[in-house]
């Protein structure tokens, strides 16, 4: 048996898969064959090139892994940082609208009309844009107390409620009855609408009621309206 026939059949052999009869015929050829039996040794020997490809292979791949693990807690970060942002601003834009209140000034509104009830009571009414509205405060100053329309900081008409929405004038009326006399914390010294320099006396404790009666008609108009409500 030649080399070349020998060599075809190694694989076989070195695998113990080949018959009885290529196996004698191989182990007879090698015992007397130096190439053929180093080819055999070769077999079991590392392949050097094969297994650098293998790691470099590896490494690359490796590599690749890593730099698609950075990108992923990158673009992770930046969209927990992104989201945070977006919430952190709707969430301002919802409090400044919605929570944070601040007082109106004259520019604000408008008093349209004060007058005092046979009854004692104090009625008031002023004009504000109704992206404006929204609380009536009484507030203790050094001077007395004050009678205060509260806005939100941001005042937008998509934050209005739907009886709001019902009604398509720019402006609102507000109106606010109240006994200045009556009060749980002991009765104020001065009552003032408005804050600053624009506030309006509405009644002192020394002088009485500094706003004019109310006239027939306004006293059938506020008749039924209750007060300490703003409508």
């Amino acid at each position: 048996m030649n080399c070349k026939i020998v060599q075809d059949l190694l694989p076989l052999y070195h695998d113990g898969v080949c018959s009885e009869e290529s196996r004698r015929a191989v182990k007879e050829h090698l015992a007397d064959c130096g190439s053929c039996r180093q080819a055999l040794e070769d077999m079991d020997a590392p392949l050097p090139a094969a297994e650098k490809k293998a790691e470099e292979d590896t490494a690359v791949v490796e590599r690749i892994a890593q730099e698609w693990r950075r990108l992923w807690r990158r673009a992770l970060l930046t969209g927990a940082v992104v989201v945070a942002a977006l919430s952190l601003g709707g969430f301002a834009i919802w409090y400044s609208v919605t929570q944070c209140k601040v007082p109106m000034d004259s520019g604000d509104y408008a008093c349209l009309n004060t007058c005092v009830l046979e009854s004692g009571e104090i009625c008031v009414e002023a004009g504000l844009n109704r992206a404006c509205r929204n609380t009536i405060y009484f507030e203790k100053e050094e001077d007395g107390h004050h009678l205060s329309i509260h806005r939100p900081l941001l005042p937008l008409n998509i934050f209005l409620s739907r009886s709001d929405l019902m009604f398509p004038e720019d402006l609102a009326v507000i109106r606010w009855k109240f006994d200045p006399r009556y009060y749980s914390s002991g009765r104020p010294e001065n009552v003032y609408f408005g804050e600053g320099e624009d506030s309006i006396l509405l009644w002192s404790k020394e002088d009485g009621y500094a706003v004019p009666a109310a006239t027939e008609a306004e006293e059938a108009f506020w008749s039924d309206w209750s007060p300490g409500h703003v409508y």
